[in-house]
């Protein structure tokens, strides 16, 4: 993911997340991984019983903050 000059952002490049079998892309999920990084979004998931769709992503950001907060 990259953003031109004319501030565009082109994520195509970004290969996205596998999670049950099927690759997911989209600019905020990009975000949520930069965030928290591919493999705690995947447990997040996991955990929730949710895939990572757009409707799907603030409850998979609560459960990845949560699970950063229990590390300290």
């Amino acid at each position: 993911m990259w953003t031109d000059a004319c501030g565009e952002t082109h994520f195509e490049f970004w290969e996205g997340i596998k999670f049950a079998g099927r690759i997911f892309k989209s600019v905020p999920l990009y975000h949520l991984c930069q965030e928290f990084g591919d493999a705690q979004v995947r447990d997040a998931c996991g955990f929730l019983g949710l895939m990572p769709y757009v409707s799907d992503l603030d409850a998979i950001k609560e459960e990845c903050q949560r699970q950063e907060d229990s590390y300290v």
